[in-house]
């Protein structure tokens, strides 16, 4: 067994190529050390969705603004909101949204109860 990054982003990665391809998965919570890979992995993930939007809370007020403002945590009242600001279409099956910096804002995490 390697014991370097390569062998550790590979497991990860066909972790998350396992979790894309499952017909019901759910959102995924992904936790770990700081300055591991966790979001390169998720990056790299994105190139197989046809759209990309990464949303860190910790950096961008606007989105985190979208969070905490509003009355609803409904999915598709928040997607519609996000993907007017950021331009970028969110499509069911070929969209992945990641929420980065997520324990910045705590509506956000409240609302992944309610994405599948």
């Amino acid at each position: 067994m390697k014991n370097d990054n390569t062998y550790i982003k590979r497991l990860i990665d066909s972790e998350l190529e396992k979790w894309k391809n499952d017909i019901s998965h759910k959102p995924l919570l992904l936790r770990g050390a700081r300055q591991v890979g966790k979001s390169s992995a998720i990056r790299n993930l994105g190139k197989k969705f046809d759209y990309f939007i990464e949303l860190n809370f910790e950096k961008d007020e606007e989105i985190r603004d979208v969070f905490l403002s509003t009355k609803t945590l409904n999915p598709k009242s928040l997607c519609d909101k996000i993907a007017a600001i950021k331009q970028i279409p969110i499509i069911p099956e070929r969209s992945l949204l990641f929420f980065d910096e997520i324990q910045g804002c705590p509506p956000a995490i409240s609302s992944l109860r309610y994405f599948k």
